[in-house]
């Protein structure tokens, strides 16, 4: 996280982060699997190694964060004050979709503004409409995927994340998929390492998984 790099293109500069961090969202079954590495970097050095990345936006919805972290943070507290006003005013929590856009029209507007948040993050969660993965990037995109991973490892991700994902998976089937991605990022990116955080969406709520409930997946 932090790193930043600027591109020109025809209609003026573009602020493109170069996320040091790796997170990795896969919808299964009954729920949503996210995880994410501890590692925050400025350049080649390691600024933290308990960074929290997964964060919780209600009861059955998450975000992780990827890029600036002071955005980051503030992107979260935000759609988080949103969604408890929301529930208080309606009664009822917003749909994960709607959290998605909210979260997604804040930045298109910073975005418009040429100020736009360095981030790129993902909005998970389980809704009446099932499990969710969206992915979010820094002008305020969005889309719905069946898995995401963003940050500097993500392109190592995907490589588990596309040769291993189907649908229908088990909980167990896609908590192996996620742990593994991750593990395969944090053994080839440098910028992302020092351990990780798993948390699983179901019908239960949100859980966070120990640290030997990881290692278990990872002896496996």
């Amino acid at each position: 996280m932090n790193n930043m790099n600027f591109n020109n293109i025809q209609n003026g500069p573009v602020m493109e982060p170069k996320h040091g961090t790796t997170t990795v969202a896969l919808r299964f079954k009954d729920g949503v699997i996210v995880a994410a590495d501890k590692r925050a970097s400025m350049g080649t050095f390691v600024a933290s190694k308990k960074t929290e990345k997964i964060h919780d936006l209600n009861k059955h919805t998450i975000a992780t964060i990827a890029g600036l972290v002071s955005d980051a943070q503030y992107l979260v507290n935000l759609t988080r004050a949103n969604v408890n006003l929301y529930e208080l005013s309606r009664g009822y929590p917003p749909s994960t979709k709607m959290v998605g856009n909210l979260l997604a029209s804040v930045m298109y507007e910073q975005y418009r503004a040429y100020f736009p948040y360095y981030v790129s993050m993902l909005a998970c969660g389980l809704d009446k409409e099932g499990p969710h993965v969206f992915t979010l990037d820094m002008a305020g995109g969005i889309t719905d995927e069946d898995f995401a991973s963003t940050g500097s490892g993500s392109m190592i991700a995907y490589g588990v994340l596309d040769s291993t994902w189907k649908e229908g998976l088990t909980k167990d089937a896609a908590l192996k998929i996620v742990i593994t991605a991750l593990k395969t990022a944090i053994s080839r990116d440098t910028a992302t390492g020092d351990g990780m955080d798993v948390a699983v969406v179901d019908k239960k709520g949100i859980k966070r998984l120990t640290t030997d409930q990881v290692n278990a997946v990872l002896e496996e």
